[in-house]
């Protein structure tokens, strides 16, 4: 019952709308609570087994990245496991974690200088195609030191989830325009420019949030040391600050929005205590769409996966009559639903469950 349950919410997920860039860190974060890992990745790739880009839940370390790229992307690699292209091209759906659970493995190169620094041990992977057989990219879900290894059946459940990911790359989106965010929490930034206009200081997750703000993560990007040229709005602010007399004391608020959701960019003026170069202090905000805040909220309560559609049609001004109709149910049934929701949540109108809902989005 609960895979089947799980399997709902992926195919619920797949069906939003979204775009395929806000639909991958909602679907990686999502696998967590289906097939417990430490990080999970996914890669883009063209027809012929490309790498183009990919989101990973870990940081992007441009060193790292630098060093696998032109050391072992496509050639080293194939030393002790199946070369990227290989895989991705290759027949198999599901690349089990059996494959790379030897000693050859863990004395290798590729190991102990791109997995162990990145504190990444074990991985399972899934090739994602599309209706054609054609590669759309590779799913790969990772396990940490001391941690357990990926199953048989984790793995026979990762295949199952492979044409959900599809579905959801390849479903039609919305319009941006219209859109809704949240400023989702774990997802802020920090960037510091000196005087000079010289990116001196970035916080963990600053390059990964400033290459989703400025278009995704391609291998080329991710592997180049960051300057503040690679990224026009760190630049817009910087030139502001410096027409207004230096490094202003006035704050610049810059927002974003592209298809990874929206990015809000706040300068700050910092001045030292002691004689020194003053810097600009830059916060980056990630926010993810309404849709998918909302989500996740309704999946961290109890309800069945009926009465979760039947939260989200209500807030979105549907009445009982015509959520009958769109779900293909008796007007009775969702009355029911709605009764048991009221009573589970302990709230008495819609608004109250819109409220609710919000509250927990935010």
């Amino acid at each position: 019952m609960k895979r089947a349950a799980d399997l709902a919410r992926l195919r619920t997920l797949a069906s939003m709308g979204l775009t395929a860039e806000a639909f991958i860190p909602a679907l990686l974060e999502a696998l967590h609570a289906i097939i417990p890992s430490d990080r999970n990745l996914f890669d883009w790739t063209d027809s012929t087994g490309r790498l183009v880009r990919y989101y990973f839940e870990g940081t992007v370390d441009h060193e790292i990245n630098q060093h696998y790229f032109e050391t072992f992307h496509n050639t080293r690699e194939a030393e002790v496991m199946p070369s990227f292209r290989d895989a991705v091209m290759g027949r198999a759906v599901v690349h089990s974690a059996e494959q790379l659970d030897r000693p050859e493995f863990f004395r290798s190169a590729l190991y102990n200088e791109i997995w162990r620094p990145q504190r990444l041990h074990t991985r399972t992977e899934a090739i994602v195609r599309g209706v054609r057989g054609e590669p759309l990219g590779s799913l790969v879900l990772y396990r940490g030191p001391g941690e357990r290894k990926f199953t048989r059946a984790e793995e026979a459940l990762l295949a199952q989830i492979a044409p959900y990911v599809a579905r959801g790359l390849q479903a039609p989106t919305a319009e941006l325009n219209h859109a809704e965010f949240v400023p989702r929490r774990g997802r802020r930034a920090f960037a510091c420019i000196d005087d000079a206009g010289v990116l001196v200081h970035l916080s963990p997750d600053a390059l990964k949030v400033l290459l989703l703000a400025h278009g995704g993560v391609t291998p080329e990007r991710a592997a180049r040391v960051p300057q503040r040229d690679d990224f026009p709005t760190l630049t817009a602010i910087w030139q502001h600050h410096q027409r207004s007399a230096g490094l202003s004391q006035e704050n610049l608020v810059l927002t974003v929005d592209n298809a990874w959701g929206r990015f809000s960019f706040e300068s700050c003026s910092l001045k030292g205590l002691a004689p020194g170069r003053p810097m600009l202090h830059v916060t980056i905000q990630h926010h993810e769409p309404m849709e998918v805040a909302l989500r996740r909220a309704l999946d961290n309560l109890a309800l069945t996966p009926a009465q979760k559609e039947v939260c989200l049609l209500l807030r979105t001004g549907h009445s009982q009559a015509e959520i009958a109709g769109l779900l293909g149910v008796s007007a009775s049934t969702v009355a029911d639903h709605v009764r048991k929701i009221y009573a589970r949540l302990d709230v008495h109108s819609v608004q109250e469950l819109g409220s609710l809902i919000l509250r927990l989005a935010a």
